[in-house]
C-alpha cells in the first residue's frame, strides 16, 4: 500500500477514532481515555493507543503503570506486532499501547514508519482503536487524523484555542485537498483559477472549488470528492457558561461558510471538579465518578459518534 489513506481489506477491521487538538492542554488525552472506557463498558473490545510521541501520558490518565515496552520497540523492530506491546487495563474490554518510551526521533516518524504503523493498527483484534494524537498540526498528526474513521478535534472556549482549532482544520483540509492535485489537470486548474483570484472573487476554499468546477469540471469534481470525505468532529471542553456551549455550533457554521465542509458538533463538556479529583486518584472520571456531569457528557458524545444519540446536548 502506498498511501496513508489506507483502504482496509477486511470488514472486521477495527474502527479508528483519532483525537487531536490545535494546541496542548485542551483535554484530548482525558477525553480519549474516558471515551475508550465508555466504549469498553458497553462491551466493545477497545484499544487506546498513545500517539503523542513527544509527550505521551495516556497511561497516567488510564491509571496504569508505565509499560516496559512502547511504540519505539515496534518501530525499531524489537517486536513484530503491536499485540506484543499491548497491555491490559482494569477494564477487561480495554487494552493499552504506550508511546511513553518512544525515542526522540519517534516523535517525527518517517513516511514508511507511519504507513507500517497504520497498517498494523488496522489489523488489531478490536472493535475500536482510539488514537491520542500529539497537539498541533504537524504533518504526521494530520496524517493520522485524516486516516481515521472519525477525527475528533477538542477545543476550549478560549480565543487562542479556537484560533488554533481553526488552523488545525485549515491545515487538515489542505492536506486532504492536496491528494486531489495528484490527478491529471487538477493542479493546473487551481493555478488558472488563482491567477484570476480577484476577478473571480475567490476569497475562500469554497469559492476556489466552485471556480475550478467552471474551469475544469473533472478537476472540480476531484476536489469535491476529497472535500466530501472530510468531516471532522468537534468537542467543546470545559464549558463554563451558555455561550461556551454554543461555540460548537458557531464553529460548524463558520467552517460551512468558509471551507464548504460539514463539521459534526458532538457536544460540549462542562467544567467539572470531579476531573481534577479523578486525576489525583489516577483513575478515569467515568470509572471513578460515573454519574458526574463529565461522565454523562462523555457517554452522550460516544452515543453521537455511534449514531445512537440525540445530537449535542
Amino acid at each position: 500500500m502506498t498511501s496513508l489513506n489506507i483502504e482496509m481489506k477486511y470488514s472486521t477491521r477495527p474502527r479508528i477514532w483519532a483525537v487531536g487538538g490545535g494546541k496542548g492542554g485542551v483535554g484530548k488525552t482525558v477525553i480519549t481515555a474516558n471515551t475508550a472506557i465508555s466504549l469498553a463498558q458497553q462491551g466493545n473490545r477497545c484499544i487506546a493507543l498513545d500517539l503523542d510521541l513527544g509527550g505521551a501520558n495516556l497511561h497516567t490518565v488510564l491509571g496504569i503503570p508505565d509499560p516496559d515496552r512502547s511504540l519505539s520497540d515496534f518501530l525499531n523492530r524489537k517486536v513484530n506486532s503491536l499485540a506484543e506491546i499491548m497491555v491490559p487495563t482494569s477494564n477487561p474490554n480495554l487494552h493499552f499501547i504506550s508511546g511513553s518510551k518512544a525515542l526522540l526521533e519517534m516523535a517525527n516518524p518517517k513516511f514508511s514508519q507511519k504507513e507500517k504503523l497504520l497498517r498494523h493498527i488496522t489489523s488489531l483484534n478490536a472493535d475500536y482503536v482510539l488514537l491520542d494524537l500529539g497537539a498541533g498540526s504537524a504533518f504526521n498528526t494530520l496524517d493520522f487524523f485524516l486516516s481515521a474513521d472519525e477525527g475528533i478535534l477538542v477545543v476550549l472556549p478560549e480565543p487562542t484555542s479556537v484560533e488554533n482549532a481553526y488552523h488545525f482544520v485549515k491545515a487538515a483540509f489542505y492536506r486532504k485537498l492536496k491528494r486531489a492535485t495528484r490527478r491529471s489537470g487538477v493542479a493546473e486548474a487551481i493555478d488558472k483559477a488563482m491567477e484570476q483570484k480577484v476577478a473571480r472573487g475567490i476569497q475562500s476554499p469554497k469559492t476556489l472549488i466552485s471556480n475550478v468546477l467552471l474551469i475544469n469540471p473533472e478537476a472540480g469534481q476531484a476536489l469535491e470528492e476529497e472535500v466530501k470525505g472530510f468531516r471532522p468532529n468537534i468537542i467543546v471542553n470545559q464549558a463554563r457558561k451558555h455561550d461556551d456551549s454554543e461555540l460548537g455550533a458557531d464553529i460548524v457554521q463558520a467552517c460551512q461558510d468558509y471551507f464548504g465542509i460539514r463539521i459534526r458538533n458532538l457536544g460540549h463538556i462542562d467544567e467539572d471538579d470531579s476531573l481534577r479529583e479523578a486525576v489525583r486518584l489516577r483513575r478515569a472520571v467515568v470509572d471513578a465518578f460515573p454519574v458526574s456531569s463529565f461522565s454523562r457528557a462523555i457517554h452522550s458524545i460516544v452515543k453521537n459518534l455511534l449514531g445512537t444519540g440525540d445530537g449535542p446536548p
